[in-house]
């Protein structure tokens, strides 16, 4: 049992490895014309890079953080469970609110110190920035928003399971139906469509884009439920060849879903209101999260169920990487502006520098007496 417990953790640190790289990737194209929200943007220097990155990014954001949110779900039972509900939430915003204090006062000062001058134009001094902050405090945390809506996802895991009775589950052991799932992605779709009328794609409330929440949030319960009731390890080979169809279907759907909708006229009738277009882009993001999700947790377990010396240390890095990765990729992107080159290249060579050098330097954080209590 020791042994099953400790395979399956492994090839779930390896998929938290993979969304990390995919993270900062994503962040990386934005810069180079692929569609998304992010404080620097060079903008593309051909007509190539702006489609192929914004494909990349569509397909990544349809599933990544869900996965995320899932995978930081199924831990969630079992922390509780051994810590009790007093220790659970000092650890939780020890680990998840310290990080948010740090990215809030120094790093905010840095990454606008490097925006405002490398980015906007904006000639600022480091002293002028740090003086402005002062006089004008502001909660902006960038992509740290994960850390606080986990933060509070697991505020609300603990009021529940102090009110409820922890043995009430509804649902047995056996991974859920193709049934189920095609219904809950259904009534998913429509409740995101349904939002999205109201709160579109890239408009934020606080620091949240409520467009994405539908699925965060039932991505998170899944994963609690999935740990209570085993569901990764009783997912059957026959059923993830069935997603995987499925996902590999739907990827090939989006090129032609965005032609037929006139997405190079104009993305805003996807991203929100009360559009035809809205509703099935909802409908292709919702089938594209869950079969996506349970392909790759398919796909991991059977093939990716191992680590070697590399990847054995890069994963226990993840966390630190995630936070740390704005403070790399910013300055390796300041670095390539006057190298001209085609934008799609410049992305690869920032990608591959970056995620290198965030391991580097988050492997040397963690070696900092004390940062092991927050970064783990």
């Amino acid at each position: 049992m020791q042994k099953e417990k400790q395979d399956r953790l492994l090839y779930i640190d390896n998929i938290r490895l993979f969304l990390i790289i995919l993270v900062i990737l994503i962040h990386i194209s934005i810069i180079y014309g692929g569609e998304g929200i992010y404080p620097a943007k060079e903008g593309a220097t051909d007509e190539i890079s702006p489609i192929i990155l914004t494909l990349f990014n569509t397909i990544c954001q349809s599933f990544f953080m869900g996965l995320f949110f899932l995978l930081s779900g199924y831990f969630t039972p079992w922390s509780f469970d051994r810590k009790g509900a007093k220790k659970f939430l000092r650890d939780r915003l020890i680990r998840l609110g310290i990080p948010l204090l740090v990215y809030t006062t120094v790093f905010k000062v840095v990454i606008e110190y490097l925006i405002l001058n490398f980015f906007r134009n904006t000639e600022i001094t480091f002293t002028e920035v740090i003086a402005y902050n002062l006089k004008n405090p502001g909660w902006f945390i960038g992509p740290l928003w994960f850390v606080e809506a986990l933060l509070i996802f697991c505020l609300v895991y603990v009021l529940y399971r102090i009110s409820v009775n922890k043995s009430f589950n509804p649902f047995n052991k056996k991974f859920p139906s193709n049934k189920a799932i095609f219904i809950s992605i259904l009534l998913l779709a429509i409740l995101t469509f349904f939002v999205r009328i109201f709160f579109a794609v890239g408009e934020e409330i606080h620091i949240f884009q409520l467009a994405h929440f539908v699925n965060y949030i039932f991505c998170f319960w899944l994963g609690v439920l999935a740990y209570r009731r085993n569901w990764l390890d009783n997912l059957r080979a026959k059923q993830a060849r069935t997603w995987k169809i499925i996902a590999v279907l739907i990827l090939i759907a989006l090129p032609f879903i965005f032609v037929f909708g006139n997405a190079a006229e104009s993305t805003e009738k996807f991203t929100g209101g009360f559009t035809w277009q809205s509703l099935v882009y909802s409908l292709w993001e919702t089938i594209a999260c869950y079969s996506i999700i349970i392909s790759l947790i398919s796909v991991f377990k059977k093939r990716f169920n191992s680590q070697g010396n590399l990847v054995a240390w890069m994963a226990p890095n993840f966390y630190v990487v995630y936070i740390i990765h704005q403070l790399v990729i910013l300055p390796l992107a300041i670095i390539f502006q006057s190298i001209f080159i085609p934008s799609y290249v410049k992305f690869i060579f920032v990608s591959i520098l970056g995620v290198a050098l965030c391991f580097a330097i988050g492997g040397l954080i963690r070696k900092i007496k004390f940062t092991r209590k927050v970064l783990g």
